[in-house]
Parts: C-alpha cells; sequence; structure tokens
C-alpha cells in the first residue's frame, strides 16, 4: 500500500481499493490450490485401487434432480460398458432433469457409442414410466434468453417427436414448456414453492423475467394477491404462459378464492422487454417484486464485467410501495456465501441511487449454474425513503 501513498486522499483511496482487490484474489487462487490437490490425492488413490466403483446414474436428491411431478429418480446399480473398454466403468453422467414427460441430461456422454447412448435413454425411460422421451442437450446456454435452440438437443430414447413441448406440473399447477426455445428449471421448485408462500392477501405482485411463467402461476394459483403481472421478452416463452393461463380456469386443485376461473382473471402477461415495460407502471404500485433474471453469460457472476443487473434494479425500485420487498436473483460464485457481500453492496448502491433506505432479510442459494457457481437469492424490504 505504501507505494501507492503520497499523501494524496484519493490516491490513498485507490490503493486501499488495489490491497483489498488483491488480497481477495491472492485467498481465492489459494482456494484452488488447495481443491487441485485433493483432487490429485483422491486420483492418486484411485489408480492405486484395482477394482473402479461401478456407481452409475443417480439423481442427485439435495439438488432435487430427477423431479418428476415432486418424486426424485435414481438409476441404482446400473452398469455400463464403453464400448472403448472390456471392462466395467463408470458412467459418464450422475444426474437429470426432468420436464413434464421428458427426462434431459445436461450433455452427451463423451467416447460413446450411439447404441450405447440409446441403450442409456432407454434405461432412464424404463425406470420411470411417467416418462416418455429422453433428451440431451448439446450446447450452452449461452444465449440471453438461456434456451438450447432448435438444434441444441437431440432425442436419445423414445418415440420421435417433432417439438420437444410438455406440460410439467409443480405442485399441482401446470406450466407448458418448449425446452427447445425457453429455459425452465424443474430444481427451483422448492424454491417458487417458498416464494409463493410469502405473498399475503390484497398484494399487487410483479413478476419480472417471467420465463414459462411458473412463479407467476403459482402465485395466482396459490394466494389471494389482487393481481399478478408477468414480464416477459421471448416470444415462444409468452405463448407457453398463455396457454398454461388457459388452462387454470380448469385446474380444480387451484386454492384461490374464485378457483381457476378466478385465478386467470387476476392474471397479466405482458410482452416485452423489461427496460421499456418497466417505466409504464405508477411508481408505487406494487407491494412485491419477483425478479429471477437471466444469467448474463461471462460478462455476469464474481468475476464479470457487466452491471450485475444494476440496470434492471433502477427501473423496478421505484414502482415498490414503501415496505414493499424484492426477492432479486444474483449469481454468485461458492466462496462469496454466506454473506454474498458483492450482491448486497449492488443492492445497496442502487437503493441509495434512487433515494431508498433498505434492510435485507434473507441470502440463501437456490440452485447452481455451473461448478462453483450458484445462483442465490436476495429478500431485502425497502424501509424508507432517503431525503438526504
Amino acid at each position: 500500500v505504501g507505494i501507492f501513498y503520497n499523501g494524496d486522499e484519493i490516491t490513498e483511496k485507490n490503493a486501499e481499493w488495489l490491497a483489498q482487490l488483491v488480497n481477495e484474489r491472492h485467498v481465492r487462487n489459494w482456494r484452488k490450490i488447495e481443491r487441485f490437490v485433493e483432487a490429485m490425492r483422491e486420483f492418486h488413490n484411485m489408480e492405486e485401487t484395482d477394482d473402479l466403483p461401478h456407481a452409475d446414474i443417480e439423481a442427485d436428491e439435495n439438488d432435487g434432480v430427477g423431479d418428476y411431478d415432486g418424486v426424485n429418480q435414481s438409476l441404482d446399480g446400473m452398469t455400463n460398458y464403453n464400448n472403448n473398454s472390456k471392462s466395467k466403468s463408470k458412467l459418464p453422467i450422475r444426474s437429470y432433469d426432468v420436464v413434464g414427460d421428458v427426462a434431459v441430461l445436461n450433455s452427451l456422454p463423451e467416447n460413446f457409442s450411439e447404441q450405447s447412448i440409446q441403450q442409456l435413454g432407454e434405461t432412464i425411460l424404463s425406470r420411470n414410466k411417467g416418462i416418455k422421451i429422453c433428451l440431451a442437450r448439446t450446447t450452452s446456454l449461452s444465449t440471453t434468453d438461456r434456451s438450447p435452440g432448435s438444434s441444441g438437443l437431440v432425442q436419445i430414447a423414445g418415440p420421435k417427436r417433432a417439438q420437444f413441448i410438455t406440460s410439467h406440473y409443480e405442485y399441482g399447477v401446470k406450466c407448458v414448456v418448449d425446452l427447445s426455445h425457453t429455459f425452465f428449471s424443474p430444481r427451483m421448485a422448492p424454491e417458487r414453492l417458498r416464494l409463493s408462500q410469502q405473498v399475503a392477501r390484497g398484494e399487487r405482485v410483479l413478476v419480472v423475467f417471467a420465463g414459462v411463467g411458473m412463479e407467476a402461476l403459482q402465485i395466482v394459483a396459490r394466494t389471494e394477491a389482487r393481481e399478478v403481472f408477468a414480464i416477459e421478452k421471448n416470444e415462444v416463452a409468452v405463448e407457453c404462459l398463455r396457454r398454461a393461463k388457459r388452462m387454470l380456469e380448469r385446474n380444480k386443485t387451484v386454492t384461490c378464492p374464485g378457483g381457476g376461473k378466478g385465478a386467470m382473471e387476476r392474471l397479466h402477461i405482458v410482452e416485452g422487454d423489461a427496460l421499456d415495460i418497466l417505466p409504464t407502471f405508477e411508481c408505487g404500485s406494487f407491494d412485491r417484486i419477483v425478479a429471477p433474471r437471466p444469467k448474463e453469460g461471462s460478462s455476469d457472476g464474481d468475476l464479470g464485467t457487466g452491471d450485475a443487473g444494476t440496470a434492471f434494479l433502477s427501473a423496478m425500485l421505484p414502482l415498490l410501495k414503501l415496505k414493499g420487498e424484492v426477492h432479486w436473483y444474483d449469481f454468485a460464485a461458492d466462496h462469496e456465501l454466506p454473506t454474498c457481500e458483492r450482491t448486497r453492496e449492488t443492492v445497496q448502491r442502487v437503493c441509495d441511487k434512487c433515494g431508498l433506505d433498505m434492510e435485507v432479510i434473507r441470502v440463501a442459494k437456490v440452485g447452481s449454474v455451473a461448478k462453483r457457481q450458484l445462483r442465490i437469492c436476495m429478500d431485502f424490504r425497502i424501509t424508507g425513503i432517503n431525503k438526504t
């Protein structure tokens, strides 16, 4: 720090900031080295073992993987033979997602023939009669709408389908999912249930980045919210939400007053870019905002160079009533938990800019997007207006 200090206050602050940045990177690098050393030790122990483990595909109960209508799926004790080896080998995947009647693998197994991959898919289908087809993703979710695209999914088992569209049940509420052109994660089901349990009678709720609309559908079907507005710019996802809204009317499991028809009437779908639509709402008109924003590629997260969603926060916060709450979704590395100071500072900075006081209610991990990269949710409340 002394190298940068010449008695000038600005230079001193810059030096403190640089020292903090270097120290954070230093700690992070040492953690990476420790993880690498531990992995090498495990690899060495494996080499000394004569028999490789035969553990194959299993649904990770902690992640909610393989969840079909609330039931965890697993493939215990299955073995597979790699074409390039005469001995039994560990299967290339451990988990899969189930959306409606479709099982989805996150990637195609490497070094496996087409026949072996088809056998893998058929084994998954045989273990759950509710699953009709098995797909594998061949591209990363790097687009703005986080969808695989027309050529991003391949079918490996089950009757051929021209389009990968399915209906997915979650706690008695149905949504429509186009797996090729929309993003949907069944692993977020417990989080969506938690959100609906926070909504009080008579609240006016705004759901930004609604996608196929399961958050909005759960809230409108399970609570006594006065109105729920869902904003989404992906036209395919909007059409899926409109179809799900029509199905609400016939849903007899809806618990809100007025049943399915009442829920349908209270749900309003708005198609378009959130930054264009948010300014059209009246200031102070919502009691709660749910913002499950998508990851903005490599520019998002702990090492990203993006704005961490501050443009959306700046547009949303003026719409909240006093004591209104926001469920803000961000992305963090594992070392940032449990405090997630970077996310806290981002929210605090935008609140200060808007002249609002806030308090953090809860910060928690709600999922993962990559190895050691997590999706988190920060619940915070607007407590007052900062007139200074």
